[in-house]
């Protein structure tokens, strides 16, 4: 069972998504960017996005919070289909909904105090001064940052504290919601332990529902509760974290596993590198989008496009011949 689950409010689903599209048109074609994503996140729960990049996360992750327009699809917050609205009618739905970027550097504006920039965000959703400060020294505690770093301005810190002072502007507003993209990437590994520590400690005290977007197979398996794999904009896999770990069942999946360094360097592991060209996203072939990569290719992978099923323990996956 995951340690976590206590954590989680199974009756309350904070994220539902359906079939969501996101196309851009391409001269007379149309790249797929996203092509029928469905899931769901409950309240406190984590779920990990990982794949290759250009596969589609953090197009994902945009369009939950809708930063864009999508193509087709329902994007159900809290109950509410928020996937037609426009600006004026998210507005009131923008504080619950909040991201932490990549790169913390470019996510501070570099002659803006830190203080100024935290404050801003508060001041724009109608809190006091008060209320922003009292705020603030909560949160500072929170990720192990001193008061005199609201002082300071972005080109004054590291990576690491611009991150946390990142995770903590994405917390003034008391979000029910948070999608963190690829939020350790950009940070030295030593930090990036630290970050990720950080996150678990904060989900626990305040019991945040997050989509978790990485390419590390390692960070989700360290940080969530479920992982969802993508690959050209669909999910070819879908499972709680310990089972999915412990049953691969898509080919995708098994080379990304591969991928990650063992612990023992003596420990014998194989590698499997991924042959055959990614086909184009603009103009997709017939059957399954993995199947000029996959060594398990037939026929059938070449011609019928494989539908996303539930295989038991929570588990789905999309594959004509699934790995037992």
């Amino acid at each position: 069972m995951n340690h976590n689950e206590n954590l989680i409010n199974r009756e309350h689903k904070i994220i539902e998504v359906r079939n969501l599209k996101k196309y851009y048109p391409s001269g007379s074609k149309t790249l797929k960017a996203l092509d029928g994503v469905s899931f769901d996140i409950c309240e406190g729960e984590i779920i990990g996005i990982v794949g290759e990049s250009g596969c589609g996360k953090s197009t994902l992750g945009r369009s939950i919070l809708r930063l864009f327009p999508v193509t087709e699809g329902e994007i159900i917050f809290d109950g509410t289909d928020i996937s037609k609205m426009n600006r004026r009618q998210l507005k009131p739905y923008r504080k619950n909904m909040q991201m932490i970027f990549q790169n913390p550097y470019s996510s501070f504006n570099p002659k803006q105090r830190i203080g100024s920039a935290l404050t801003e965000v508060g001041k724009v959703y109608g809190m006091t001064d008060q209320e922003i400060q009292k705020k603030l020294s909560q949160l500072l505690e929170y990720i192990r940052l001193p008061e005199d770093m609201l002082q300071r301005s972005p080109g004054e810190l590291s990576g690491g504290q611009l991150q946390r002072l990142a995770i903590a502007r994405a917390l003034i507003l008391n979000p029910a919601f948070i999608v963190a993209d690829e939020p350790v990437s950009a940070l030295d590994v030593s930090v990036q332990a630290q970050i990720l520590n950080l996150i678990t400690d904060l989900r626990k005290k305040l019991r945040m529902t997050m989509l978790f977007i990485s390419h590390e197979m390692t960070v989700v398996e360290h940080i969530c509760d479920q992982v969802a794999v993508m690959y050209l904009g669909k999910i070819v896999e879908m499972a709680p974290t310990k089972e999915l770990f412990a049953h691969i069942r898509h080919p995708y999946t098994q080379a990304l596993m591969s991928a990650i360094p063992k612990a023992d360097p003596e420990e014998k592991k194989e590698r499997i590198i991924l042959e055959g060209d990614i086909p184009n996203a603009i103009d997709l072939p017939a059957g399954c989008s993995f199947a000029s990569r996959c060594r398990y290719c037939t026929q059938e992978c070449r011609e019928k496009t494989p539908e996303l099923t539930m295989t038991g323990s929570g588990h789905q996956v999309a594959c004509h011949h699934p790995i037992e």
